[in-house]
């Protein structure tokens, strides 16, 4: 009952401050919901192809995770235009901020080529991971769509970036509502063919989200280029710049690296899952989905305390900067103490969705085990925040080499080893391997930390400026 005094004191003495409650609430807020209801979109997806088949629902989480890990290389360095056009708005430079939007734009097409490839060896890749021959099956379509139709969203975080970096987050909320709406319609039509829609099954389900991201991109550009825009932003000058997409690519690609490991070390976790049994992955696919459901939140708190870091750099006010990172992390254990609560106490309202339709049966049999992983889940978001939030606000100053580095060599060695050798060599188990995963979210959360109070933060630029001591 103190504690939560404490906070309720602190909220109100902190609502109107500078860096205080309210400004960050005006930013994160929209991106909140907006990756809160991504989340749900793709929770949906998959709980439709639950109804579909158990073999489409247990080929859905790896092969898309696989396929959104190597897209989160390209994602991540795109996406950190969001910095550079955060410290130019600080600094008031205007309009050096539309045309960096699309030098962003140009780097997604790399992005998109390398993928086109990539899903030239959809077959290869799975009939080598080794699950079983229905699933995988259903993995190699799945993952070969997504691969193919990977510009559209690529490009989506490069544009958004227009907004973000400049804390107009309502609008990327706005966009993202319409995608979502559509994606879900078109995920029901197209996955079990309705109205005259074909019944694609799992590839159903990749198009719909192809299609939706491109109607975003085009509602995205057409805003972008408005006279209004152009006139204070300078939005349509859209020549390429190599100088600055070298300089977006050297701050950018390690947040890209960064990003491909922390999902790249999650999708092998779910395919070393996979070989214990199909069970188990189902089992292990329904919690990380939940958890997927209830984390992406998590990242729009990221994603503000990005920008308002890099904001208040580009104001060379690193003091602001420091408020705004207590505030978000304030904020962030609000959201995670009800939801720890609820993984904990009502374990079966997240599980209910998927009780549904063709392969209820199945999803009855794996319930035990999935409210046993939930509990896991819980465990190690109390810490996820932490990490989170001291991690955007060093990126948001530009130490993306630092996190790139940390995270390489920490998702290799603390996590991913650990778990091939205590699952696959020594079949220690599906909770083992939980386990493991909590003590990495514990000592990610540890490092960041200690990282961020050394303060070497506060006199890192990604723009030119002049840095003046506060």
């Amino acid at each position: 009952m103190l504690i939560i005094m404490r906070y309720l004191n602190d909220f109100k003495n902190n609502w109107n401050a500078v860096g205080g409650y309210l400004e960050f609430l005006k930013i994160a807020l929209p991106l909140i919901i907006a990756t809160g209801a991504w989340a749900f979109q793709n929770f949906v997806n998959r709980f439709f192809l639950a109804w579909h088949s158990q073999d489409a629902f247990a080929a859905s989480l790896p092969a898309g995770m696989l396929a959104f890990s190597i897209m989160s290389v390209f994602i991540g360095t795109v996406s950190y235009v969001d910095v550079f056009i955060s410290q130019y708005y600080g600094k008031k430079e205007y309009r050096s901020i539309g045309p960096s939007v699309w030098q962003s734009v140009y780097l997604s097409f790399a992005g998109a080529a390398v993928l086109i490839l990539i899903s030239f060896f959809s077959e290869e890749i799975f009939n080598f991971i080794g699950h079983d021959k229905e699933i995988a099956a259903q993995e190699i379509k799945y993952f070969r769509f997504l691969c193919l139709g990977a510009f559209t969203a690529i490009m989506t975080p490069a544009l958004s970036g227009f907004y973000a970096g400049r804390g107009k987050t309502k609008v990327i909320l706005q966009i993202n509502v319409v995608g979502i709406i559509l994606n879900v319609v078109l995920d029901y039509l197209l996955i079990f063919g309705s109205l005259g829609f074909p019944a694609w099954g799992i590839e159903g389900a990749a198009a719909a989200s192809i299609i939706s991201s491109a109607i975003m991109d085009v509602i995205f550009i057409f805003l972008i280029i408005s006279q209004k825009n152009d006139e204070t932003y300078n939005t349509k000058t859209i020549k390429p710049d190599f100088g600055f997409m070298k300089k977006l690519f050297r701050f950018g690609f390690p947040n890209g690296v960064q990003f491909f490991f922390d999902m790249s070390t999650f999708t092998f976790f779910i395919l070393v899952m996979g070989t214990i049994g199909k069970l188990e992955l189902s089992a292990t696919n329904m919690a990380l989905n939940i958890n997927h459901l209830t984390f992406m939140p998590l990242t729009g708190f990221g994603i503000a305390t990005s920008i308002l870091v890099g904001h208040y750099l580009g104001k060379n006010r690193p003091d602001i900067a420091q408020i705004c990172v207590k505030t978000a992390f304030k904020s962030v254990y609000v959201y995670i103490s009800a939801l720890v609560i609820a993984l904990l106490v009502i374990p079966n309202a997240f599980i209910y969705p998927f009780s549904k339709g063709a392969e209820s049966l199945i999803i009855e049999q794996i319930r035990p085990t999935t409210i046993n992983i939930l509990r896991f889940v819980a465990l190690y978001s109390l810490f996820d925040p932490a990490n989170i939030i001291f991690s955007s606000a060093i990126k948001g100053a530009g130490d993306t080499a630092f996190v790139m580095k940390f995270l390489v060599s920490a998702s290799v060695l603390i996590w991913a080893v650990p778990v091939y050798l205590t699952v696959v060599t020594f079949h220690l188990g599906l909770y083992i391997g939980w386990g493991i995963t909590v003590f990495y979210a514990i000592f990610l959360a540890l490092i960041f930390y200690l990282r961020y109070k050394t303060g070497k933060w506060k006199r890192m630029r990604v723009i030119e400026m002049e840095i003046v001591d506060i």
